[in-house]
């Protein structure tokens, strides 16, 4: 969180039109500009969040984080690393102008090159005392704050904000120092306090808390078996061995759930199949047209129409940033057939197409893709009209599931197979998700989510040459406890070292 006790500093408008400025560079300028101009915003943005505003937020992560340094991708969303720490930018669009229309950012790992320099016993002192005048008391002491914190929230947010961590958590207990991070403890749980600094006069400029994930350790399989089947909703597991086909640990792995962006396993493994047949290389290239253009995750809506991207390119994105566009135009190039046949699923849309059932503005059409049920043609139909339906602001998702239905069903034993196929491909290699790369000889990963779906399905080569596969997905109608389930999942990788 920087300036915002619930993670998030943010701020939207929805853009419209062509960009000829990409989201990349429009971050890159606003995140290493030593001064913020107002002309790089949208009016319909600035109506919203005042330009003195936006200007104190960067400053004060300038001071919080020290001078930018680069763009990256984690999770498929950009990156932005500091000297001191990493920002991952939640919201980020640009309009036909390469003005921003929408900017959102929380705190995100530390980065290689953040110090570590332990504070003196002096400093410790001065933390423990602010942090514990912040959180104990029923309401904040504003002068605790910079002014430029207090521009960004004001004091009855903090105050509102800090009221309902302790509905959740119960009364303050402590503020403990004795890990890499200040903890703040409460009756029933813990936060993370993952940013913190003050200025020359020890007032508040940056602050930013987090739930702690606790790191699940399992001493067996079935253990971890048990941990999964007690999450609510719809779960299923499998942990197979590459090698020999062997089933280690499976918990409903024939059941066809919702599995977000780990369907684009299936486009990858038919570029490939494709490629091996002689029918496109991976040089091939391939056009971007405003038809393609797709919602976030990725970058490549942003692109102007025209750009030129080889095949390669298409599925470094679609894999490592898990980029909707490059998906939809390696979709259009290979067709549709070998991909529905790789996932077992008839009629399945494209993301755009996802995107647009999912829009509130296109409830008929929603209906009309449940009355088709498993009549492809119909469905056909509407996916069609789908394809030129106008997409939903990005806000949609943000307040829970939607259309759940309207998604790619596939079980963890054919996303096993799926892996299989194209573990050795480069792209797949390039974000190990939820494993620690070092502790393998090598990570091929794809996972996807949205509200009520999340999958993360990995193949992992041990330093013994042992190969496994990790498939486990998890369906609700209410949001999911993500933090808890790369927790469990990552108990499971942790046996398989």
């Amino acid at each position: 969180m920087l300036h915002s006790l619930t993670l998030s500093l943010l701020a939207t408008a929805s853009a419209q039109g062509g960009e000829i400025r990409t989201q990349t560079e429009a971050l890159t300028r606003l995140l290493g500009a030593g001064q913020p101009q107002a002309e790089w915003f949208a009016p319909e943005f600035l109506a919203q969040v005042p330009f003195e505003t936006i200007a104190a937020q960067l400053a004060s992560i300038r001071q919080a984080y020290g001078a930018f340094q680069r763009l990256g991708t984690l999770q498929g969303r950009p990156l932005a690393v500091f000297e001191r720490g990493t920002l991952i930018i939640t919201v980020a669009s640009v309009d036909a102008q390469g003005r921003l229309t929408g900017f959102g950012a929380v705190p995100g790992p530390a980065s290689s090159s953040t110090p570590s320099t332990a504070p003196t016993p002096a400093q410790r002192d001065a933390i423990l005392q602010t942090l514990t005048r912040v959180f104990q008391p029923e309401t904040v002491d504003p002068a605790l704050f910079a002014p430029e914190f207090l521009a960004a929230v004001p004091v009855t947010a903090i105050n509102e904000q800090l009221a309902a961590v302790r509905a959740q958590f119960g009364a303050f207990v402590r503020i403990d120092l004795t890990g890499q991070v200040p903890q703040v403890v409460y009756e029933r749980g813990a936060l993370n306090v993952t940013a913190f600094r003050v200025d020359a006069e020890g007032r508040i400029t940056a602050l930013a808390i987090a739930p702690v994930t606790p790191q699940a350790t399992f001493s067996s399989l079935d253990e971890a078996r048990s941990a999964f089947a007690a999450l609510p909703g719809s779960v299923s597991l499998l942990v197979r061995e590459v090698d020999t086909g062997r089933t280690l640990v499976a918990l409903n792995p024939s059941q066809l759930l919702a599995v977000g962006s780990t369907f684009k396993l299936a486009i990858l493994g038919e570029v490939q199949a494709q490629v091996a047949r002689g029918e496109r290389a991976w040089t091939d290239e391939v056009a971007l047209t405003d038809a393609d253009k797709s919602l976030p995750s990725g970058t490549l809506q942003d692109a102007s129409a025209g750009s030129r991207y080889t095949l390669r390119d298409l599925a470094t994105r679609m894999i490592e940033g898990s980029d909707n566009t490059a998906t939809d135009l390696l979709l259009r190039v290979v067709g549709r057939a070998g991909v529905e046949a790789r996932l077992g699923q008839s009629a399945m849309p494209s993301t755009r197409e996802a995107f647009a059932l999912k829009n509130p503005a296109n409830l008929e059409l929603l209906r009309a893709y449940r009355s088709a049920g498993l009549d492809r043609a119909a469905r056909r139909v509407v996916l069609a009209q789908a394809a030129v339906a106008p997409l939903p602001n990005v806000g949609v998702f943000t307040r829970g599931p939607v259309a759940r239905d309207v998604e790619w069903f596939v079980n963890t034993e054919r996303l096993c197979s799926l892996m299989a196929d194209v573990a050795d491909l480069p792209e797949t290699s390039l974000n190990p998700g939820v494993a620690t790369a070092r502790d393998f000889a090598r990570v091929s990963y794809k996972g996807g989510s949205e509200g009520g779906v999340l999958n993360l399905t990995t193949q992992v080569t041990n330093k013994a040459g042992r190969q496994y596969c990790v498939s486990a997905t998890w369906n609700d109608a209410r949001t999911l406890d993500e933090a808890r389930f790369f927790s469990l999942y990552g108990g499971v990788l942790g046996l398989l070292r």
